[in-house]
């Protein structure tokens, strides 16, 4: 079993421990956080970059360096839910986080719509191109001969060549910057601003470690299997469903 599988195992051993603990209404929150980032990630960029990456280079490196931004960006993303309360009252913050799920929703639902049952993975194809770049840059770095138009024996020795540091330093930074202003990182800040944000937090990052671990594991085959299109209907479907359970804590004044 591979160290990012044994980690995943660990952390929802803990997670679901500590919500037996907390209570029902920590689960809920548990379970529309990782519900949330799975949606939001499987098929994403960031998930995307990990699974590629992950076939060139070291897994375990992948891994850190690619799961080690994502909980800091979530942590980030957290805080700046937890600022979302003091400028704006509760009721019309959840309001606005209602909003957020249904248009996100909307949005999936209107892609899978219109998309072609063999739609192009747009987001593959320019993962694909920005590490074309990179493996370049890298065969430059390490003086490995004519990065301009690398064999595959070159390509390689240049996966034996690069530091394990400096596999995650570079999943690191090119997932944090992909991070940004992405889906899950408002759909985070939304739940953090009307939920408990310290569980908000143990559930999205448990949800970018699973995504995570299903890139590294054999995430470009699942690219290739799974229907784009499959993946925004169950997403829409996903999204609306909390945006109908927030329009009833707004109902109901259950906001707590």
């Amino acid at each position: 079993m591979s160290l990012s599988l044994r980690t995943f195992i660990l952390i929802c051993l803990i997670f679901v421990g500590y919500c037996k603990e907390s209570g029902e209404k920590h689960l809920t929150i548990l379970t529309q956080s990782i519900g949330s980032m799975l949606v939001s990630e499987i098929g994403d960029k960031t998930f995307f970059l990990a699974a590629i990456l992950s076939m060139k280079f070291n897994r375990v490196a992948v891994f850190a360096g690619a799961g080690g931004a994502l909980v800091l960006m979530t942590a980030i993303s957290c805080a700046f839910g937890i600022i979302v309360p003091s400028l704006l009252p509760r009721f019309y913050t959840a309001i606005v986080v209602t909003i957020i799920f249904y248009f996100f929703g909307a949005k999936l639902l209107y892609e899978w719509y219109h998309m072609e049952n063999e739609g192009d993975k747009e987001e593959l194809k320019q993962v694909e191109m920005e590490l074309e770049e990179l493996d370049k840059k890298l065969l430059s770095s390490h003086k490995i001969i004519d990065p301009e138009n690398p064999s595959e024996a070159q390509k390689t020795n240049l996966a034996a060549v690069v530091p394990l540091q400096q596999i995650v330093w570079q999943a690191f930074i090119m997932t944090f910057l992909g991070e940004w202003g992405d889906r899950s990182q408002i759909t985070t800040i939304s739940l953090a601003a009307v939920q408990d944000a310290d569980i908000v937090f143990l559930g999205c990052s448990l949800g970018h470690l699973i995504c995570t671990t299903i890139a590294v594991i054999g995430g470009k085959l699942l690219a290739h299997s799974i229907s784009e299109k499959t993946v925004n209907l169950a997403g829409g479907i996903v999204f609306i469903v909390f945006g109908l359970m927030h329009t009833y804590a707004l109902i109901t004044g259950d906001l707590d």
